[in-house]
């Protein structure tokens, strides 16, 4: 059997529908966002400059989602040079300019203008760049992803891969917020235990990081947050070809969260300027067996997990990782992921 296939872009589509009325409120206001985003330098490697691909491919996306509203976006693109003064400057303009209602700074900027990035208005921090400083609970795609997971979280143990990361622990904080079980994991850990949990979400942006040793056909949902671009123009998410049909839901790479984060963002935004008691979207019920459901079927049918040798559950092995998150598993420009 395959896995049932979660269209976040299904998702993305009804709420552009559900929020175009808005469009008659903030075009003639002539609101504006900013989206800023940086280019590789000459001589950058190749990892970084697949990063600045995937953050490309992000803010053209957030400038289509908030133009369908009907704002007029600002999609300023820096050179990876660009100085701390003028970056500095980019963004106290931002703030002190009362049309611009919002701004998104994509993730990850050169190292050292990280935190010149506080110098945000919270007012107009709606992706919760700013931490403990914004106003926002946790960024756009944590929010999207526990949205996915809660029609799923009865009685369940969620696993977050990359669980100290930007979007790993927003993540693990909205779902402590609806008092969902947890099993985190990130650098050090035995990614393993993850075959233990009911739900798995990876944020560690590795790809292919998590194998059919990691992914068992009672996981209820897969969410995979990955987008890692690669040299022959494909995007791989964190979750192996081998280990995507085996739970009985996942998310696609791409067409999965990064649609879904589009959709919050546009929530959010509405909500700002135009609507303060707009109610949050909610992600549609799917089926799905709870774990003992799901052993008796793969007793009928006498499937077993492929992949996977004989032996002792590797959900309670002890000993080392087979698999690493990667230590920098922050925020990542993920765009249709």
């Amino acid at each position: 059997m395959s896995a049932h296939q979660l269209s976040g872009r299904a998702v993305l589509q009804t709420v552009r529908e559900d929020l175009a009325a808005y469009r008659a409120v903030i075009t003639p206001a002539r609101l504006r966002v900013t989206v800023m985003r940086f280019e590789p330098s000459e001589g950058d490697p190749d990892p970084w400059r697949y990063r600045m691909e995937a953050s490309r491919i992000s803010a053209e996306q957030k400038v289509r989602a908030f133009s369908h509203l009907g704002f007029a976006v600002d999609h300023v693109v820096l050179p990876g040079t660009v100085s701390a003064a003028e970056f500095a400057d980019r963004i106290d303009a931002c703030n002190t300019d009362e049309a611009t209602r919002a701004v998104i700074v994509q993730f990850p900027p050169p190292a050292r203008l990280v935190p010149l990035v506080q110098r945000l208005d919270p007012a107009k921090d709606i992706d919760g760049l700013l931490g403990g400083r914004s106003l926002q609970r946790a960024c756009a795609t944590a929010d999207g992803i526990s949205r996915i997971v809660e029609p799923f979280a009865e009685g369940a143990t969620v696993a977050v891969v990359g669980a100290r990361g930007f979007v790993g622990s927003g993540v693990m904080r909205l779902l402590a917020d609806r008092n969902i079980a947890l099993l985190p994991l990130d650098q050090g850990d035995d990614l393993r235990r993850a075959a233990g949990a009911d739900i798995v979400v990876s944020t560690a942006g590795s790809a292919h990081l998590l194998t059919p040793e990691h992914i068992r056909p009672h996981h209820r949902v897969v969410v995979d947050s990955g987008f890692s671009p690669r040299a022959d123009g494909t995007v791989a998410g964190d979750i192996h070809p081998r280990a995507a049909p085996l739970p009985q839901n996942i998310t696609p790479v791409p067409g999965g969260v990064g649609p879904i984060e589009m959709a919050v963002l546009m929530e959010r935004i509405v909500r700002q300027v135009a609507d303060p008691a707009l109610q949050p979207w909610t992600f549609p019920k799917t089926p799905y067996l709870t774990r003992r459901a799901s052993a008796a079927r793969m007793r009928s049918t006498g499937n077993h997990t492929p992949g996977r040798k004989k032996g002792p559950d590797p959900a309670s092995a002890p000993g080392p990782a087979h698999a690493r998150v990667p230590s920098d598993n922050k925020k990542r420009g993920g765009p249709t992921r």
